[in-house]
């Protein structure tokens, strides 16, 4: 079951650990957590062998999601444009990167048929909040531009959890996963696929601009 860390809601007390109660309060986090709980239920039910993943924010090649902060960034800069936050850049986020994502899938579903993680949750992130206006300025430093970040908000988005991050040390215990990307790396690969495939992408880019 394809999760993911929105699941969890609000929590005073961070990182999220894969035992926290869900407590989501919006639509997208709710339906997560439904979902969760309704792939729970045929573990618990029909004794299926379902794994749940809780991931934190996905980041990489492919990426068309052009509201989403990094391919945003990185399709500014490209573009010569100062990249623009909405918030006030002070909500903090978990990353990871694309690569490592489907790493965590393969390494679950090739142990599908251990008795022991059925009806597990695992989490996977860098497990290290980092600040949206933090990241911007990470891509910006990473990828060499000289722009600077156009923070627009002046406080937290209203509809958006302030902190999120997770702990991800239980896959790494059970499973003996780790991941091969740095947050850096992953952001340079990532810009030299968007700077590959500017051209093709650009006009999609910009009409989602207007």
């Amino acid at each position: 079951m394809a999760s993911s860390d929105k699941s969890y809601g609000i929590h005073k007390k961070l990182p999220y650990k894969e035992d926290f109660p869900l407590q989501p309060h919006f639509p997208y986090d709710v339906s997560k957590a439904c979902a969760d709980m309704i792939a729970k239920s045929y573990f618990y039910t029909y004794k299926m062998p379902i794994a749940i993943t809780r991931f934190a924010n996905i980041f990489g090649p492919g990426q068309l999601h052009f509201s989403t902060i990094v391919p945003d960034t990185i399709m500014s800069i490209l573009n010569n444009k100062n990249p623009v936050i909405r918030s006030d850049g002070t909500p903090e986020r978990d990353f990871l990167y694309v690569k490592d994502t489907v790493r965590v899938y393969e390494t679950i579903g090739r142990n599908l048929d251990n008795p022991k993680i059925h009806g597990e949750v695992f989490n996977a992130g860098y497990g290290k909040p980092i600040k949206i206006l933090t990241l911007v300025n990470l891509i910006i430093k990473t990828v060499g531009s000289s722009l600077k970040p156009d923070v627009k908000g002046k406080g937290k988005p209203a509809l958006e959890i302030d902190r999120q991050y997770l702990d991800s040390s239980k896959v790494s215990k059970i499973l003996n996963f780790k991941n091969k990307y740095t947050l850096e790396s992953g952001i340079k690969e990532t810009f030299e696929w968007y700077k590959e495939n500017f051209q093709k992408l650009n006009k999609f880019y910009l009409g989602k601009q207007q």
